[in-house]
C-alpha cells in the first residue's frame, strides 16, 4: 500500500502566490512603520511640543520677508507707541489697544494677523502670526510691553536651552 500525502486546503491557500506576496508586503510595511516608531521616540523628538520657550530676537535685528509676524509685531509696537504718544497716555487701555491694531491692519497688506492675548494698565500681551507663506505656524512673535519675543516650539525634549517646568515638577515631585 502506498501512502500519498496531500496538503491540506488551508496550507495550499497560505502557500499560493497571490496570497503570499501581499501578505508579506503588509508584514513588511507593519515592520517598517514599527521600527521607525521606535527610532523616533529613541531620538526624542516630539509631534507636538510641550511646553514653548520664549526668547527675544537677537539685538540689531532686521525683518525679513518670510518672517511676517515679526514685521506685523513691529508695526504694532510703532502704531501702539505713536498713539500713546499723541493721547498723552501713560498706561495701556483696551479701547487704545484695539485701535492700534485696527490702524496697524488697515496699513498692513493682510500678511499677518493680530491678537490681543492680556490688557492690564501696566502690561499687554499680543500674538502676531503670519497668515500665509510655507510656514505660517512657525511665525509667531509675542508682543509685551518689554518688546517683542520670537516664539518657537522645543524640538527636543529636555533642551539645554532653558529650565524646563516638566523637569522641575518631575524632580519636586521625586522628592515625596
Amino acid at each position: 500500500m502506498k501512502r500519498t500525502s496531500r496538503q491540506e486546503p488551508y496550507l495550499q491557500v497560505l502557500t499560493s502566490k497571490w496570497v503570499t506576496f501581499p501578505l508579506l508586503l503588509i508584514f513588511g510595511f507593519a515592520a517598517g512603520f514599527i521600527c521607525a516608531g521606535y527610532g523616533w521616540t529613541k531620538s526624542g523628538l516630539q509631534f507636538l511640543p510641550s511646553e514653548i520657550v520664549i526668547k527675544p530676537p537677537p539685538s540689531n535685528t532686521i525683518a525679513c520677508f518670510p518672517d511676517m509676524g515679526f514685521v506685523g509685531a513691529l508695526n504694532f509696537q510703532k502704531e501702539l507707541a505713536a498713539q500713546m504718544h499723541n493721547k498723552q497716555l501713560r498706561h495701556y487701555s483696551d479701547s487704545v489697544m484695539q485701535s492700534s491694531i485696527r490702524a496697524c491692519l488697515a496699513k498692513g497688506d493682510d500678511a499677518f494677523s493680530l491678537h490681543l492675548l492680556h490688557v492690564s494698565p501696566g502690561q499687554f500681551r499680543l500674538v502676531s502670526t503670519a497668515t500665509g507663506g510655507l510656514t505660517p505656524y512657525s511665525n509667531l512673535t509675542l508682543v509685551t510691553e518689554s518688546g517683542c519675543y520670537y516664539l518657537y516650539p522645543i524640538p527636543k525634549r529636555r533642551s539645554n536651552d532653558y529650565d524646563s517646568l516638566i523637569q522641575i515638577r518631575w524632580k519636586e515631585q521625586a522628592k515625596l
